[in-house]
C-alpha cells in the first residue's frame, strides 16, 4: 500500500515535469539545455512512477497490466539519458534517432505500451474507461505526430497525456485513502 502510494507520487512528480519540459520547449521555440535536462528527469520518474499505475488497478491479478507497465517502464529506462546524448550531440532529435536507429525501439515500446495500457486501464475498470481511452488514443495521435515531425502536435498530445496521467495518480491514490 505505501509503496504503491509513493510510486503514485513519483508518478504525478514525473509527469508534472513532463509538463514543464513540453512548455519550456514551446516557449523557448526549441530544444534547449533545460528541456533536455527536465525531460532525461522526467523519464527516471516515469519508468518507476508507471508501477504505481498498475500496482492501483492490480488487485485484480491482470496480466495485460503488468506486462504492458514493464514494456513501458524498460522504455523508459532505456531513454533515460537520451535528451543529454541528444543534446550534446549538436543534432535535432529526428537527425539524433536517424543517426542512431536502435532508439526507435524503446520509444516504440513505450507507445506500444500505453496502448495496451490503455486497453488494460479500460478492460479492468479500476480507473475510468475515458482514461485508459485518452491514453489509448493519445498515444496514436503521438507517434502519429512523431512520424509526421508535427513538433506542436508533439507538444499538445504530450500535456494532455500528461495531465491523463496525473488524474489517473490522484485517482489512484484518492481509492487508496477511501479504502482505510
Amino acid at each position: 500500500m505505501k509503496t504503491t502510494k509513493n510510486l503514485l507520487y513519483i508518478a504525478l512528480a514525473g509527469f508534472v515535469l513532463w509538463i514543464i519540459s513540453e512548455l519550456l520547449e514551446i516557449f523557448h521555440g526549441g530544444h534547449t539545455p533545460d528541456v533536455y535536462y527536465v525531460t532525461s528527469v522526467h523519464h527516471i520518474f516515469a519508468c518507476l512512477g508507471i508501477w504505481g499505475l498498475h500496482m492501483a488497478q492490480a488487485r485484480k491479478k491482470e496480466m495485460l497490466s503488468f506486462g504492458t507497465t514493464l514494456l513501458i517502464s524498460i522504455g523508459y529506462f532505456a531513454i533515460i539519458y537520451f535528451p543529454i546524448q541528444v543534446m550534446n550531440s549538436g543534432l535535432g532529435v529526428g537527425e539524433f534517432i536517424t543517426a542512431n536507429p536502435f532508439y526507435k525501439i524503446p520509444f516504440r515500446m513505450i507507445m506500444v505500451g500505453y496502448i495496451l495500457f490503455g486497453i488494460a486501464v479500460i478492460k479492468i475498470k479500476y480507473y475510468p474507461a475515458w482514461t485508459g481511452v485518452l491514453m489509448l488514443l493519445g498515444a496514436i495521435l503521438y507517434s502519429t505526430a512523431m512520424a509526421l515531425k508535427l513538433e506542436t502536435m508533439i507538444n499538445i498530445d504530450t500535456i494532455i497525456m500528461s495531465l491523463n496521467i496525473i488524474y489517473m495518480s490522484y485517482f489512484g491514490l484518492a481509492k487508496l485513502k477511501s479504502s482505510h
